[in-house]
């Protein structure tokens, strides 16, 4: 796979995803863990993404310029999340993918596959904060979840 250094800014931003269901999520004993009632449907799935700031230990809004900055050199891309299905993505200018468009390409994969996947009895809520996207098998990308 050729490498990217464009994506290092990508990589680098701070994500979660936003996964809301039809039925509540519920605690996993005394932990802080949710998990989804096994009958639980999801309802809406969205991506916030943030730069966070080494300086002042804070988080902040992407700039307009990030958002428009190139994020993954090519004509399309495929990404996968966790063990699921992988979805591909044209580039809109058919070159490449601005910050904006590939955050709109993985929150689209996760809209897509996220409801097949299974923790603890349910849709997967735990696996929320974004790790970046990573080269995988056979030419596809997958995105790294953190909890």
């Amino acid at each position: 796979m050729p490498s990217h250094p464009e994506l290092e800014f990508f990589n680098s931003l701070s994500g979660r995803l936003e996964v809301e269901l039809s039925v509540p999520a519920e605690p996993i004993g005394d932990l802080e863990n949710l998990r989804a009632p096994a009958d639980a449907q999801m309802v809406r799935l969205e991506l916030r993404a943030e730069v966070f700031n080494r300086d002042t230990e804070d988080f902040r809004p992407l700039t307009p310029d990030e958002l428009e900055s190139v994020a993954f050199r090519g004509r399309s891309i495929q990404l996968r999340s966790e063990d699921g299905e992988a979805v591909s993505h044209d580039a809109p200018n058919g070159s490449f993918f601005t910050v904006r468009e590939l955050l709109q390409a993985v929150e689209e994969t996760e809209r897509r596959t996220r409801a097949q996947s299974e923790w603890f009895g349910g849709i997967d809520v735990h696996h929320v904060f974004f790790e970046g996207i990573h080269p995988g098998d056979g030419g596809v990308w997958d995105i790294y979840w953190g909890s």
